[in-house]
């Protein structure tokens, strides 16, 4: 076969030892790029569409990490081909991360001193030997509002225990599949419903701050599980964008969303107009999730909330006993 001679040219040509290394290293590196580019292309052109898309833009941060020294080594040795496939991936690698890292947004006079509702969230894992850890956070951190999931009866006792219920007397619990949820609150419900969004389900309540009606919605949709399809996950998402998209505000919706800030769904959310505290804080590359074990963590709990909202503060607790750190939100609710 006849290779054209600008091809020829660019073709390295092996003369020593060290050169046949430099090229099957070269190579092998190159070829290691394209499980890459194809998680780039299906994110770009079939985002979450299977169980390992959906982890493999979870873990968005950590996954194209490799490329970075295959870039600066290859270039260094003038290995364009693999330098230039590597050079790809941290291209989108680099302006999927950035975001993250960008400064908080200006908090608007008006919200300095508007009503406040303090929010705490927690998932307080279902096998956790001991809630009583997470009960005395709560008390610590005396929320208007506390959002549950994998809610249980021995967290409740734990509050009952310790005095903290006793702040929250207007409370909700809901079962879903595998799991249950429940929202306390210092302020009573005007109205509080259970609405299905596939198999698990969520809690809308309303309530009044100072006179200003806010909508809550605590969510915890499915995980994207081994042995699954993604196809729950996915429909749960369509469910619950769907019934936001629209709805009167200001409201607040908070969790463990089991997604982040890479997947379709959480974009979805900001495109109907929801904002991310930990964006607006400038703390988007904050972790919740997992705690204390070998997976690389990812913030999968979120508090977002539409117009009308500001978020002033957002911190990550502790958790204890659980797998993922509750989130502590100081939101002020514009007359």
């Amino acid at each position: 076969m006849l290779i054209p001679g600008w091809l020829r040219k660019a073709l390295p040509r092996p003369r020593t030892p060290w050169d046949w290394v430099l090229l099957v290293a070269s190579t092998m590196a190159g070829v290691g790029m394209l499980p890459f580019l194809g998680l780039i292309a299906a994110r770009l052109f079939s985002p979450d569409s299977n169980l390992i898309l959906i982890w493999a833009n979870a873990y968005t941060f950590w996954i194209y990490l490799p490329a970075y020294p295959v870039a600066v080594a290859a270039l260094a040795l003038r290995r364009w081909m693999a330098g230039g496939l590597a050079v790809v991936v941290v291209a989108f690698h680099f302006a999927w991360v950035l975001p993250d890292y960008r400064p908080a947004e200006s908090i608007p006079a008006e919200a300095r001193s508007a009503p406040r509702l303090r929010l705490m969230t927690a998932n307080v894992f279902y096998e956790n030997p001991d809630e009583s850890g997470i009960a005395d956070e709560v008390l610590d951190v005396d929320p208007d509002v506390l959002f549950f999931q994998e809610f249980n009866r021995d967290i409740g006792e734990a509050l009952e225990a310790n005095g903290a219920a006793a702040r929250l007397p207007f409370r909700q619990a809901a079962r879903g599949k595998g799991y249950n949820i429940a929202i306390y609150s210092k302020f009573p419900f005007e109205d509080i419903v259970v609405l299905p969004a596939g198999s698990r389900g969520l809690i809308r309540a309303t309530v009044r701050v100072e006179g200003i009606e806010v909508v809550l919605y605590d969510v915890h949709p499915s995980s994207p599980s081994p042995g699954e399809t993604g196809e729950d996950w996915n429909a749960e998402w369509k469910a619950i964008t769907a019934m936001l998209n629209g709805a009167p505000g200001p409201l607040i919706v908070a969790g463990d969303f089991n997604m982040n800030q890479h997947h379709r769904w959480y974009r979805k959310l900001k495109d109907q107009g929801l904002d991310n505290c930990h964006e607006e804080r400038g703390r988007g590359n904050a972790t919740t999730w997992p705690k204390n074990r070998k997976l690389r963590p990812i913030r999968i709990d979120q508090v977002f909330h539409s117009a009308g909202v500001v978020c002033l503060s957002i911190r990550e607790g502790e958790g204890e006993g659980s797998d993922h750190r509750p989130l502590i939100a100081e939101l002020a609710i514009l007359p």
